[in-house]
């Protein structure tokens, strides 16, 4: 009987998340439907700057947790909770070049929203990495990714196998690159 009431208080919990959800997310239309400038603004905001989805997702995660308050029964390939293990470092390019071992698993440096993965010139297989402050981790020359397209993943989760021996590392925020000292 105690176990029929938690699924039926479970089932209420997200019957209530989703009702909130739904007012908010019509409540936001409604008032952004009657006022044009409000709606043009946001479209600018959204669309045409660097917008942090990951951020919007550790807020909702704040204050609203989990989007599904379902338990995964698989381990989330977590690698470490360290940082990213090598052993020489150099510059290379706008961010570092990294020595690491052999079929090494590369570990995310923070949480954050996937929001690009793909080759580019010069890096190789890259995942690019948007934390909560807008700063981009590009995560370069991949053998293998071991994520998707916006997955969010947090601190330690497993980005990819490098190809050899070398990652490469870049950190940019609003297009400009800054300095890899800082994050590594």
């Amino acid at each position: 009987m105690a176990k029929k009431r938690k699924e039926v208080s479970k089932i209420s919990k997200l019957f209530s998340k989703f009702l909130v959800f739904v007012i908010l997310v019509l409540s936001c239309l409604i008032v952004l439907k009657s006022n044009p400038s409000l709606k043009a603004s946001v479209y600018k905001k959204v669309f045409e700057s660097n917008f942090s989805f990951a951020k919007i997702n550790d807020v909702y995660k704040k204050y609203f947790g989990s989007s599904l308050p379902l338990k995964s029964s698989v381990n989330a390939d977590v690698v470490s909770a360290s940082t990213i293990e090598y052993n020489n470092i150099s510059k290379y390019k706008d961010g570092a070049k990294l020595t690491v071992r052999e079929n090494y698993l590369v570990p995310s440096m923070d949480s954050g929203l996937i929001i690009f993965i793909g080759e580019k010139d010069g890096y190789g297989n890259t995942v690019i990495v948007q934390r909560p402050d807008n700063v981009e981790v590009w995560y370069c020359n991949l053998k293998t990714v071991g994520t998707s397209l916006y997955d969010y993943i947090k601190k330690g989760d497993s980005i990819g196998e490098a190809l050899g021996t070398n990652i490469y590392l870049v950190f940019k925020k609003s297009g400009k690159s800054l300095d890899y000292k800082k994050y590594i």
